[in-house]
């Protein structure tokens, strides 16, 4: 049973991925696994086995996440992206007990206050980012494949930072979301010669995100180990903003003014975040218990 909640866990984080406004990493932080993450991508270099070993499940569940993310995300949000984006508004308003517990009893400090704030007007700022235009052709295109894949990493371990987010910016959003689509057809569909064309590219994205991981993954590791409070006031002024982000992007990303939309939507919407704010919260309730049996 323990495997199986770990893999739901990863499979949470591969989910927050690859949306718009959430960080992988902030969902394994709401869900109490990021120190482990951190902590075996800082020995991976050293014991790469063991390393793995102790985050496979993890691992399995965030390959589920995108890929479970990759099918069906996309569907979900063009045909109900009212009740499927509170959904993931209410997995982070759940994640505040957890997160406030990590620096219980310590004293705050003008400067812890002040990360905080920063924290929030940084996130604030996305709101400004709009979705650029690029073409990648020929050696280009690899190179862009291995900057998409270091970006996703670093989504993962630095909370915060959406990859999705960054790569509309810098308009690298539909090239990953095509490339997905073109390889999953060729998987579906069994055409073998295209799965053979598309695995250099694969390769290169693999690429991208094993030196994403190893190289931001140290840089946090020592955060996390100096800087905690001040790690965990960041990650609440981010959960702060993030639904408000979320909310603006949808708008954006919606033909119809989302306030015009029928009340009943807005009551399954209601529903939906009330059902990710008490999971989010039982999984961090648990995470209280295996804390206070450590």
């Amino acid at each position: 049973m323990n495997h199986i909640i770990k893999i739901v866990k990863g499979s949470l984080v591969g989910l927050g991925s690859i949306l718009p406004g959430i960080s992988g990493s902030m969902v394994a932080t709401i869900l109490k696994i990021y120190t482990e993450l951190i902590t075996a991508l800082n020995q991976f270099t050293k014991k790469p086995i063991r390393a793995v070993l102790s985050v496979w499940q993890y691992i399995v569940g965030v390959a589920l996440g995108y890929l479970i993310g990759f099918l069906f995300i996309k569907i979900f949000l063009d045909n109900f992206p009212i009740p499927f984006t509170l959904l993931f508004i209410g997995f982070i308003i759940g994640s505040i007990p957890s997160v406030t517990h990590e620096t219980k009893g310590v004293s705050k400090k003008w400067h812890h206050i002040l990360v905080l704030i920063l924290a929030m007007v940084m996130m604030a700022l996305f709101l400004f980012v709009q979705e650029a235009s690029a073409t990648a052709d020929n050696w280009t295109y690899y190179l862009v494949i291995f900057v998409i894949g270091f970006i996703t990493a670093a989504s993962l371990i630095t909370p915060g930072l959406s990859a999705a987010t960054l790569l509309m910016a810098l308009g690298y959003f539909h090239i990953l979301i095509n490339l997905v689509d073109d390889v999953a057809r060729a998987f579906i569909s069994f055409d073998f010669s295209g799965i053979a064309d598309y695995l250099p590219m694969l390769l290169v994205l693999l690429l991208g995100l094993l030196i994403g991981m190893i190289v931001v993954g140290k840089v946090m590791y020592q955060i996390l180990m100096h800087y905690k409070v001040h790690f965990y006031m960041a990650v609440l002024g981010i959960i702060f903003i993030s639904p408000f982000n979320i909310l603006f992007e949808l708008q954006q990303e919606t033909e119809n003014n989302v306030f015009n939309t029928p009340w009943t939507t807005w009551l399954i919407a209601g529903v939906l975040c009330l059902l990710g704010f008490y999971t989010t919260y039982r999984l961090s309730k648990k995470g209280f218990k295996e804390d206070s049996h450590d």
